[in-house]
């Protein structure tokens, strides 16, 4: 018969830093391998056996995370993440200047954009093309965005709809994207 090594006669084991055992991760881009090594760090008494794993430790972070590596200082913001991760309690020497990162200070939300979109599978962006072609004098230039915009729409309709994109029903669309700005210009 198995056992559950988590039980015990009193019942469920307890962990006291959260559920399961899991303290909330600091950095996700990181993981919990990384918390585990920076706490590990911590414990570490010697000095110089703690600079040296915090320094196996930025090299492991690079590794997890190398879109980092295309940034300006880099290896700077590595050793900060390092420094956030353990609440800037690491004593080792940082070949840098720590900045400190306030947790309590968040972004400011961005605002969702209030444009109506009339059909959502084309998009905004979709919609400024077929109004801005729509305003161009006629000519070979309008010709060919208006078939690069319709081309796009068909795209954009496949993708949403699958193999119910057909020809007709973006000339339907345009035609009554068509029809909107008709009625808007007459009602200016």
């Amino acid at each position: 018969m198995k056992t559950n090594e988590n039980l015990s006669p009193k019942g469920p084991a307890t962990y006291p830093d959260g559920a399961g055992g899991k303290s909330p991760l600091k950095m996700h881009e990181y993981g919990r391998l990384v918390q585990k090594m920076a706490q590990h760090a911590l414990q570490i008494e010697e000095r110089p056996r703690r600079q040296a794993y915090a320094e196996r430790i930025v090299r492991v972070m690079a590794h997890l995370n190398p879109k980092l590596k295309n940034e300006k200082d880099y290896r700077h913001k590595l050793w900060d993440h390092l420094a956030y991760i353990t609440d800037y309690q690491l004593d080792v020497d940082y070949p840098f200047v720590i900045h400190r990162q306030d947790a309590s200070v968040k972004p400011r939300k961005l605002p969702y954009p209030r444009t109506t979109i009339r059909y959502r599978h084309y998009g905004h962006l979709l919609e400024e093309a077929i109004r801005t072609v729509g305003s161009m004098p006629n000519g070979a230039t309008r010709q060919k965005l208006g078939q690069q915009v319709a081309m796009r729409m068909k795209r954009n309709l496949s993708q949403w709809k699958g193999d119910g994109a057909t020809d007709t029903k973006v000339q339907h669309d345009l035609e009554l994207y068509a029809e909107e700005r008709q009625n808007k210009q007459q009602q200016h």
